[in-house]
Order: C-alpha cells, then sequence, then structure tokens
C-alpha cells in the first residue's frame, strides 16, 4: 500500500509505502498513540503533558519544553509519514488510513472485518500508565460492543453450539459484561442445554450479587423467564430500548475531586430499595452544576446497563419551565414508549414511566429544576435507578419527603480556578502571567461560568494579554465585560437576572439592598438595617435567599456572597431603588455598626467620655453586649469590617458618620490596631471633617493622627499636627480635649529627651483637668508629670507628685500599675531600692496586671525585673523578664531586642 498507514490496534506501528517506520520509544511513542486515539482532533498541551508523565511532570514549564523537542525528534523520525500537525496550544495527527478509523466504520455494519484489524492487545509497546489507564479502556469497551454484534449475527446465522465455548471464555474475561451472559444462554438454550442456559443465569445472579450488589438487568431477566417457559425462539435482541441521552461532557472539566468522590458514596450498593435521589449538586448560577453533573454520569454510566436519560426542566430560563406532564413525555420517548400510545393524563404518565422502570437501573439527568413538586413525578418509584437534579434551590422538600441527599456547590478553590484558564487558553500563556491570572481568577470570582467566558475572550484574541484582561475588568463593567455578545446563554448576568427574577417581591428587594452594603459580608442585624426590617424578618429572608444560592450562610447567622452576585445585587439596586431610598439603607447600615461600637466601647472601657453619634432609626438594631469579653470578641471579629467602614462612609457621602465612627474606635486601635490603622481612618475622619466644616471633629482627626505620627518616631510631623489639634481646641473652648492633647504634647516632646518642655505640657494638661473637675484626667497627667521628672533625674519631686496621683487615685478609684512604676523608679532613682523592690513585688502579687494592654504590662514586668537584679534577687528577675519577652515577642514590640539580651546575660551569668 502506497502512502503512510498507522496502527495503533495492537502494538503502535507506522508504515510508509508498506515498509515500517521505527517510531522514537519512550514520550516519542507515547506522544504519537496519544495523538492517533484522537484522530484529527485538537489535542492539548496540557493533556500530552499528562500523559507523557503520567500525571506528574517534573514541572509545567520543564515538561512544555521537552513536549515540544519530543514533538520535533517524533518528525524527523516519522519523515515523510509524519502527520503531526501543530495548533494553539496544542497539536493534532491528520491521518486517513488508520485502523482505528477503519475499525469504527466497519464495527456497526460488518462487525468480521472490523475485529479482524485487532492484532493483540492495544498499544502493547507503549509505555504510558496514564494512557493506559485513561484511553485504552475505552478503546476496548468498542472492541467488546462490537464483538457483541459479531456473535449476535452469528446466532441469528444459526451457529449456536459451536459459540458455546467462545461465550465460555468471554464470560469467564469479562463476568460482568451481561450481553455475553446472555447470548451464552440463548446458545446453550438453542443447543438443547436448557439446564445450562438456567445455570448460567444463575451464575451471572450470585456474581452481579457479590460483586456489585446488585440484581441482572431486564434483558436477562425476561431471557430467564423466556427459557423457563421454554419457548421455541428467543430474540438475540433486547426488546428495551436503551437510552442514550447524556449530553457530552467537557474536555476541559476540572477539580471537583471531592464533589465527585461523595458523588460516588451515594450509588447504591445493595440490591433493593427505592430508587436513591441526590437532589440539588445545588448552588449559584454559573457554579457548574450541570458540567459536575454530566461530567460524574459519563465516569458512571457503565453501572446503569439500562441506560441515561437525560431532561432539561427549564426551572430558570427564559423559556417557561418544563411542566412535569411535558417532561414525561419526553422521558417516555426516551425510553422508547411510542408517542401515540402516551397516556393524555399526567397520572397515567406517571404510571407508565415508573413501570418501564420499575427493574431496570437507569440513571436519569433532570437538569436545572426550580420546585421539588416539579421534580416529583419524575422520580422512579423503586429499583436500582438514580436521579441526579441540578438545581439553583436546595429543593429541600425533596429532602423532607423523598429522603433525598444534598450537595452544595461552591465556586472553584483559586488553584482550580487557575487550572481551568490554563486548560481553556493553554498553560503557556497561564504560566507566562502567574499574577494577572491569579488576578483574573479573582475578578471572576472563581466562578466556572466567568472563568470559561473570560478564557473565551483570550481564546478569540491570542494577542491579548492576561493583564490587559485584568485592566478591563478591573475598570470598566466587569458583569458587562463576561459576556459573550452573540450567545445569550454566555452571560454572567443574564444567568444571575434568572436567578432573581425567580424570587418573590420581597426577596428581590432584600437582594438588592445587600448591595448597597460596604461589602459582601452580612448579620441578620446588619441586613435588617439595609431593608429597614427587624433582624428577625431579615434572617428569613436571608434564609430564603441562601436555599435559592444568592447569599451563603458560611457560619451560623453570618451571610456573605460572591464579588460577582454581590456586583450584580448593586446593579440591580441602582436600576430599581431611588438615590433617595439607597442613602436611607446605607444611613442605617452605618448606624447599627456606630451605635454597636458604642455600646461595646462602653462595657470594654468603665471611664470614658461619651462620643458624639447620629440620631438612629428606632429599626436598626445594635448589639447588647453582657461583658468585657464579648465585646473585645466582637471587637476582633468585626475590625477589618469597621476600618473598611469608615471609608466606605466617606466615598457614599455620609460624613457625619465618617469621622465619628473613628472617633468611636479610638479605644479599639490602641488595642486592636497598628499606626498604619489609625492613619488610615483618621485622614478620613480629617476629610470628612473640613467637607463638613466641623472644627471639634477636625481636632479629634488631627490629635489621633499626630498619635499614630508620634508612635511612628515621625516626631516633627506628630508636633507639628498635635499642635494644630490644640489651636483648634483653645478656639473653640473645648477644655478637655485641651488637656488631653497637652499630655500627647509632653509625651511626644519626653520621647525626644526633651524633658523640660515635657514637663510644661504636662503641667499644663493638670490644670486644664483641674479645671474640668475631671479626677481621673487629673491624675493620669500628674503620674505623667512624675515619670518624666525621674527621666529628668528630679527624684524627689517625682516622689512627691506621685504620691500625690497616687493618694488622688485612691480615693476615686483603683490605683493604676503605671503610677505605682512611676514611684518604683524615683525612689530607686533616691538610692531607696528596698522602698522600690517592695513596691514591684505587691504590683506583681496583686494581678492588677493582668488589665493592662501588651506595652506597659512589658514595661513594668521589664522595670521590676531589672530592679530585682540589682538587689540580687536573680531567680525572681529572670522569671519576670521571660514573661516581659514572651509579651513582647507576642506583641512584636520593639523592646523585645533589649529584654532579649538581659534575659541572656542573667541566663549566663
Amino acid at each position: 500500500m502506497l502512502g503512510a498507514e498507522y496502527r495503533v490496534l495492537g502494538p503502535l506501528e507506522v508504515l510508509f509505502n508498506g515498509e515500517p517506520v521505527v517510531v522514537p520509544a519512550g514520550n516519542g511513542r507515547a506522544l504519537l498513540a496519544t495523538l492517533l486515539l484522537r484522530p484529527n482532533q485538537f489535542v492539548s498541551v496540557d493533556e500530552l503533558v499528562d500523559r507523557l508523565w503520567d500525571g506528574s511532570p517534573p514541572s509545567l514549564d520543564r515538561a512544555t519544553k521537552t513536549l515540544h523537542m519530543t514533538v520535533t525528534r517524533l518528525r524527523r523520525a516519522l519523515g515523510p509519514a509524519n502527520c503531526v500537525s501543530t495548533t494553539t496550544n496544542g497539536y493534532l495527527a491528520e491521518v486517513e488510513n488508520l485502523d482505528l478509523l477503519r475499525f469504527r466504520a466497519l464495527s456497526d455494519n460488518d462487525p468480521h472485518a472490523a475485529l479482524a484489524l485487532w492484532r493483540g492487545p492495544v498499544l502493547r509497546n507503549v509505555a504510558s500508565t496514564a494512557l493506559h489507564r485513561d484511553d485504552v479502556p475505552q478503546l476496548v469497551a468498542e472492541r467488546l460492543a462490537t464483538l457483541e454484534r459479531r456473535v449476535e449475527l452469528d446466532l441469528d446465522g444459526g451457529r449456536t453450539a459451536d459459540l458455546v465455548p467462545e461465550l465460555r471464555a468471554l464470560t469467564a474475561e469479562h463476568p460482568l459484561r451481561e450481553r455475553f451472559w446472555a447470548q451464552l444462554m440463548i446458545a446453550l438454550y438453542r443447543s438443547d442445554q436448557q439446564a445450562a442456559a438456567l445455570e448460567a443465569f444463575r451464575q451471572v445472579s450470585s456474581l452481579l450479587a457479590d460483586e456489585l450488589g446488585i440484581d441482572p438487568g431486564p434483558g436477562l431477566r425476561e431471557l430467564h423467564q423466556s427459557i423457563l417457559r421454554a419457548e421455541p425462539k428467543l430474540d438475540t435482541r433486547r426488546e428495551a430500548v436503551v437510552p442514550r441521552q447524556l449530553p457530552t461532557g467537557l474536555a476541559s472539566f476540572t477539580g471537583r475531586l471531592g464533589d465527585l468522590a461523595r458523588l460516588d458514596q451515594l450509588l447504591p450498593s445493595g440490591t433493593a430499595g427505592q430508587a436513591v435521589v441526590i437532589s440539588a449538586i445545588a448552588g449559584s448560577a454559573g457554579v457548574g452544576k450541570t458540567a459536575l453533573a454530566v461530567h460524574w454520569a459519563h465516569r458512571v454510566r457503565d453501572r446503569f446497563p439500562d441506560g441515561q436519560l437525560a431532561v432539561n426542566l427549564r426551572g430558570y430560563d427564559r423559556e417557561e419551565p418544563l411542566t412535569p406532564h411535558d417532561a414525561l413525555g419526553q422521558l417516555l420517548r426516551g425510553l422508547g414508549h411510542p408517542s401515540k400510545e402516551i397516556p393524555d393524563q399526567t397520572d397515567q404518565r406517571i404510571g407508565v414511566y415508573r413501570s418501564l422502570l420499575a427493574n431496570r437501573r437507569v440513571l436519569v439527568l433532570l437538569d436545572n429544576a426550580c420546585t421539588a413538586e416539579q421534580v416529583r413525578a419524575l422520580l422512579p418509584a423503586g429499583g436500582r435507578s438514580v436521579v441526579v437534579i441540578t438545581s439553583r434551590s436546595d429543593l429541600r422538600g425533596l429532602v423532607a419527603l423523598n429522603d433525598a441527599k444534598v450537595l452544595k456547590l461552591g465556586v472553584l478553590p483559586l488553584d482550580e480556578a487557575i487550572q481551568l484558564l490554563a486548560k481553556v487558553i493553554g498553560a503557556d500563556r497561564t504560566q507566562a502571567e502567574p499574577e494577572a491570572t491569579a488576578e483574573l481568577a479573582r475578578l471572576c470570582a472563581c466562578l466556572p461560568l466567568a472563568l470559561r467566558i473570560a478564557a473565551s475572550l483570550l481564546a478569540g484574541e491570542p494577542h491579548l494579554s492576561v493583564q490587559d484582561l485584568v485592566d478591563q475588568l478591573s475598570t470598566g463593567d466587569r458583569l458587562a465585560e463576561l459576556e459573550i455578545g452573540d450567545d445569550g446563554e454566555a452571560a454572567v448576568r443574564a444567568a444571575f437576572d434568572l436567578s432573581y427574577l425567580a424570587l418573590a417581591p420581597e426577596e428581590r428587594r432584600m437582594f438588592r439592598m445587600l448591595g448597597l452594603a460596604s461589602r459582601a459580608d452580612f448579620t441578620p442585624m446588619s441586613a435588617g438595617a439595609l431593608l429597614g426590617v427587624p433582624s428577625g424578618r431579615a434572617l428569613k429572608l436571608l434564609r430564603t435567599l441562601t436555599r435559592a444560592h444568592l447569599v451563603e450562610e458560611r457560619a451560623p447567622q453570618r451571610f456573605s456572597q460572591h464579588d460577582l452576585l454581590w456586583l450584580h445585587a448593586r446593579e440591580r439596586a441602582a436600576a430599581e431603588e431611588s438615590a433617595e431610598d439607597r442613602r436611607a439603607a446605607a444611613v442605617r447600615f452605618l448606624d447599627h455598626y456606630l451605635h454597636t461600637v458604642d455600646n461595646a466601647e462602653s462595657v470594654i472601657l468603665s471611664h470614658r467620655a461619651q462620643k458624639p453619634l447620629t440620631e438612629r432609626d428606632p429599626v436598626v438594631e445594635t448589639i447588647e453586649f453582657s461583658d468585657t469579653g464579648a465585646a473585645v470578641e466582637w471587637s476582633r471579629r468585626e475590625y477589618d469590617l469597621l476600618l473598611e467602614l469608615c471609608e466606605f462612609a466617606l466615598t457614599e457621602g455620609h460624613l457625619e458618620h465618617a469621622w465619628k465612627l473613628p472617633y468611636s474606635l479610638i479605644g479599639h486601635l490602641g488595642v486592636l490596631g497598628s499606626n498604619d490603622d489609625r492613619l488610615r481612618v483618621f485622614g478620613t475622619a480629617l476629610e470628612a471633617a473640613r467637607q463638613l466644616g466641623d472644627r471639634f471633629a477636625e481636632a479629634v482627626a488631627l490629635h489621633s493622627t499626630g498619635i499614630a505620627h508620634k508612635n511612628s518616631h515621625h516626631f516633627e510631623e506628630a508636633e507639628r499636627t498635635l499642635r494644630e489639634a490644640l489651636r483648634i481646641r483653645r478656639e473653640i473652648g473645648y477644655t478637655r480635649g485641651i488637656a488631653i492633647t497637652e499630655a500627647e504634647l509632653a509625651s511626644t516632646c519626653l520621647w525626644q529627651g526633651h524633658h523640660d518642655e515635657a514637663l510644661l505640657h504636662y503641667r499644663e494638661s493638670v490644670e486644664q483637668w483641674r479645671l474640668t473637675g475631671n479626677v481621673q484626667g487629673w491624675a493620669s497627667s500628674m503620674n505623667s508629670l512624675a515619670y518624666t521628672l525621674v527621666h529628668k533625674g528630679d527624684f524627689a519631686e517625682a516622689i512627691s507628685v506621685a504620691n500625690e496621683a497616687l493618694e488622688a487615685m485612691d480615693s476615686a478609684y483603683d490605683a493604676t500599675p503605671s503610677a505605682k512604676d512611676t514611684l518604683a523608679q524615683a525612689h530607686a532613682g533616691l538610692g531607696d531600692l528596698d522602698k522600690a523592690v517592695q513596691i514591684y513585688r505587691g504590683i506583681f502579687s496583686s494581678g492588677s496586671l493582668d488589665h493592662l494592654s501588651a506595652r506597659p504590662k512589658v514595661e513594668i514586668l521589664f522595670h521590676g525585673a531589672q530592679l530585682l537584679d540589682r538587689v540580687g534577687d536573680r531567680q525572681a528577675a529572670l522569671a519576670h523578664a521571660r514573661e516581659a519577652l514572651a509579651r513582647a515577642e507576642s506583641g512584636r514590640l520593639a523592646m523585645a531586642t533589649g529584654i532579649r539580651q538581659f534575659v541572656r546575660d542573667l541566663e549566663e551569668g
């Protein structure tokens, strides 16, 4: 034969003009075999890499380079017989004279000739575990199906007894293939071996029960009954139609291994019982429910020898949903029931449908269901059938009444989202821009529909970089970008619209109001504030949206949405809510958090000034805290959101909230925040205050900004900002504010070693506190004054001032450890070490340090350890120094370095 000839039905062989062509062993053979098993079809680089390295390439970059080299060598070896062509992100084998193609062309009409093309085990000279695991079994299955047709023809042609040995061998080699058993039973029966035919049925029944826990299919059972009745003629073909209606699966299906495993676990294992119903491969629009169902159905279809049915119920569709009546008509026709015999009444259709499935093993895929009522009539009444339902609802009625199992499907993990992009656009493009690819996946919310649309945009524009598309999605209308103009199905917004329009009016309004929040993170109270309803009503609506997979309850009474759904909610709010209603909703939302923050601070800080708040609509609920622990826990949990709300308020033009919320957060920032956090939120507050022309608010923002600069050791900026705050507070006559800012200015001077200037500001702070009558503030500034005197070396006056401060504290509230620390340092400065040690031992034994924040606690522990070391109590000094070091390291305090050296010296000395 002239020209090139290719053979895969046995050892891999290539001939040219009848002469063999040597194909390079190893990767070369695996590559050519993979391409020839998909003749004239594109094969991606990813799939070829998987076959060549059995799923474990050294690295994608190295594997891709090696693949290119393998292709080059293979082409050179094939010479004039080369069939390998390059395509975008892959290769294909362009062939005509291939034994596999001839086999498939002959298998239906001339199975004898088709089988004659087989030369032994498929690709036995090709070393590839992945190829033999994933590809060869499918080809072997084709050969067995063709072999069944050949035996069928032989039986029809009168061969009986001479087929028995072959069929016994085939049933031994393929014991779970029921068609061979049926043919063996017919051959035995027609050879006057009725008892042997019945024994064959007993054998296969026992084998199926032991191996799979199932009964023989209807074809075998009907044949068994015919043999028992000694019917004169047995048909070799099944009378029942075997439907094969599954949609084509996606070659680029990615991940979901855990979900596939959970579906596998739901397969029936017994021999009796009602049909298993897998309700709700359920999830939001575009999450890949149908893709998962179809992919899994193809994986397990061999478990259902009586066929696979599939119907799109159009539950969420532009067309009207399919009624159970019409769906039953489709299913009956799929089972081969003549159209003219399909009953007109729905109840009668149900009866016929369930009768046809009663003893069969059929996989029924009901895609895109809307309600439990739409599905319930389509469920088999018993047997070994399995029903797979996909829906945007969780169809919990089927769980309650039909023992359905639920699999809720979420968006893909980031790594699987990236893999999906790579499968569609090619690994070379994603590997060239890994950061942009990850960002693209995030912008698509890792939603499979959005990922596939984005990938198709890139695949259609080879010169468009991933970063280019990221820029488009980041700066433009993301939902508008994520659609393919000439395909109404390929649009994220359109998919979401179908879910939205299926909601009741109040549920729709709840959904769109969620888009007015600062982020897609809601509680019943915050959602209720947005909608203007009590939290109990909001919780019911949120749970309804959860069942429709438009929100997710990620923790008890904590709800969220992925970014694309939240953007859609925001779009619907802009389109359907007036500007006045949108503004009112945002104000209620901000009020919920502002007043709750104030509640938390009032519990955490027993002595605090009242903060100015907004007037709250009575419908807006706030959280009340029973104790400090609950308030602190809530503050920690919500901290990031609270910082975002400050900027959100400014951006949305809610200026009162934009400065009052940061002001209410001052205590939280001192415990939980960083200097950057303080600069961030009070920069927002300052902008809002100046837009309002509110001098009080401006001074609050300047003062807190000055503290952040001081803590960052930006002393010049700190002094400038604090002096500006002080000037405004003097202008408006805010005495308490003057006292506080004077103390911060003093602290800023002290940190720089400017003791005299610090003393002046502390003395002024003390005087301002005296004028307000605030004993706590006065005593605190007195203690700071004493501390400054210690650092200046004026120990005697420091003792006098510290004792005065302590006396005032004892008369008004418990003396703080910080004040006693100052007094101890002053006594030590005068040389009275015993008195100083006595004070520190009293502090350490009282447990009063437990109520301090990290920095003052570490400072006191370290001061006490140093003094104990000076008086020779090294053991106690080391214990307190180690505790100080642990707390300093835990709080990431800069003083940890000095404490660590002190501990090291004690341990070595």
